[in-house]
């Protein structure tokens, strides 16, 4: 049995796109040893996820695999055809998904597909032996009740519940390798970390090799063993994972590198730490000038299956005209519920929301119309907020045609004038969402939300979908946006990277509470709650 598991040489696959076809890996090599975690870092487009999916061979209808050799444990295995090469799937290499809600089907129980996956795989298993492995593997995975768990259907679990399950099927067939793609990028910080924690020891028990396909610098530098470096379709550096981050010798990873305040030297800074080493000034005490968002008592309780969830508690908070003010908490905090109560998307049970000095609970139809005028929201997902039927210059204008503002040609001038605004050409105009990267998705998003010349922006998560260098990026045209403009953000998050970077003030959520709430320096630097002390050490 050789050292190395995977080999990868000279790997090219092209997508056809109409009359073109684009090169999306170029010449690619690469080998993993066994046991060993290697992590594939790159900005969005470098070809990371088209790795992984061509070496499970699941590209899309328009993918194809023009040359190289993919050998598998001493066999190449793209000399199999699809029917022969299907048998692998789950029972050699297993594959764990990005996203933990579209890769479950809804209609079937968590027991009928994690059972599923053996039935698949043809596994020679006995139904009692498959019942065993599988109530060990969730136990392994942190879930103390698995005959309960598999009677649930998918809507009924946490995000993190559900890619558990992911992970569990991933590994039910003791796979040699294990694909990783994105594992935690829709998921809460401390959730995330839990999940690959328990994906480690699953490895460890198993000797099963992992390929992590990650936009994460930091959870990168935490998790793997080796790292590869994919440029537009190429690999431009490779080696040892703490070699690579502490000299790295190509300028597109240093330049990588460079967009995380979390790595220095190789060495993943905590928040504070990495707060600290770029010298933010406080920021002035504005908590009560100038209210824009009054929130006080708020409540709001949801009934489903005859029970009651309490989304919010008693929920207090000012924020200032022209501050970035944060709330941040792990999914089901209650945080979105909250920028959905202010944006009068959802009724408060109880309690005083005033935006702008309006009663939003008591505004009638006119009035709410008016207020959202001057309030716009920018979503989380670049890839699912925009009409992917409709080009550029239709999704910016749609906020200016449902407020009948100016003419047709007045509001064409207005799309060439916001698209330059977030530094996008107006040659985009006239383009498909599909025609773009996720950051420059986000920057028609944020586009369109600054159509209306709004005051108030509500920012639900809105870099977390994207990878480090175009994070960067969004962040600092914000930031200037926010400056030119005079505009006012609440900014929904799981991440206090984030708010360190952009915030002047925080408050911490956890189970529909604040737990803790002050300037982003207090809190950063001086936290008092155990659980924001939790997020500030990821």
């Amino acid at each position: 049995m050789t050292e190395t598991l995977l080999e990868i040489s000279d790997l090219t696959v092209t997508y056809e796109r109409g009359s073109t076809v684009d090169t999306a890996l170029a010449e690619v090599g690469l080998s993993l040893r066994r046991g060993s975690v290697t992590a594939v870092i790159g900005e969005s487009g470098s070809g990371k996820s088209t790795l992984a999916h061509a070496v499970v061979r699941l590209l899309p209808d328009n993918g194809a695999i023009t040359r190289g050799t993919v050998v598998l444990d001493g066999e190449d295995v793209l000399r199999r055809t699809e029917r022969e090469f299907r048998p692998l799937r789950g029972r050699h290499v297993g594959f764990v998904p990005q996203d933990p809600i579209a890769s479950l089907n809804p209609t079937k129980s968590i027991g009928a597909q994690v059972k599923e996956s053996f039935a698949l795989a043809g596994s020679s298993l006995s139904a009692r032996q498959v019942e065993e492995r599988v109530a060990g593997d969730l136990r392994d995975l942190g879930f103390s009740d698995p005959e309960a768990l598999l009677r649930s259907y998918p809507h009924e679990l946490s995000g993190g519940m559900r890619q558990r399950v992911l992970v569990a099927i991933a590994f039910s067939q003791r796979p040699q390798l294990v694909i990783a793609d994105e594992p935690t990028s829709a998921l809460d910080v401390l959730v995330g970390q839990d999940v690959l924690r328990r994906l480690h020891a699953l490895r460890a028990k198993h000797g099963t090799t992992v390929l992590l396909i990650t936009h994460d610098l930091a959870l990168a530098s935490r998790n793997a063993d080796d790292v590869v470096v994919l440029q537009r379709g190429r690999i431009v550096e490779s080696g040892p994972i703490a070699e690579v981050f502490a000299d790295p010798q190509h300028t597109y990873t240093r330049s990588l590198l460079a967009s995380s305040a979390r790595l220095v030297a190789g060495r993943v800074l905590d928040v504070g730490e990495a707060y600290r080493r770029f010298a933010r000034a406080e920021p002035a005490d504005v908590a009560t000038v100038d209210p824009v968002i009054e929130l006080a008592g708020v409540a709001r309780t949801f009934r489903a299956g005859g029970r009651e969830v309490v989304a919010v508690r008693d929920l207090s908070l000012t924020v200032p005209r022209g501050a970035t003010f944060a709330l941040v908490g792990e999914s089901g905090s209650g945080k979105t519920t909250t920028s959905r109560i202010i944006l009068g998307l959802e009724r408060a049970d109880r309690g005083s929301v005033r935006v702008f000095g309006n009663d939003v609970v008591g505004l009638g139809r006119g009035g709410m119309k008016a207020l959202r005028r001057r309030m716009q929201v920018v979503y989380q997902s670049p890839f699912e907020s925009l009409n992917p039927r409709l080009s550029l210059r239709e999704i910016v204008a749609e906020p200016l045609d449902a407020y009948r503002v100016g003419s047709r040609q007045e509001r064409r001038a207005r799309v060439v004038e916001l698209l330059d605004r977030v530094q996008l050409p107006p040659s985009y105009a006239e383009r498909r969402p599909r025609e773009l990267s996720g950051g420059q998705r986000q920057r028609v998003a944020i586009a369109r939300a600054l159509a209306l010349e709004p005051e108030l922006l509500v920012l639900d998560e809105p870099v977390s979908a994207l990878d480090a260098t175009i994070q960067a990026q969004v962040l600092t045209l914000l930031t200037e946006l926010q400056r030119d403009l005079g505009l006012t953000y609440f900014l929904v998050t799981h991440d206090l990277g984030v708010v360190a970077d952009v915030a002047s003030q925080v408050a911490v959520m956890r189970r529909g509470r604040l737990v803790e709430h002050g300037s982003t320096a207090e809190v950063v630097l001086r936290p008092k709650h155990d659980y924001t002390q939790a997020l500030l050490a990821v």
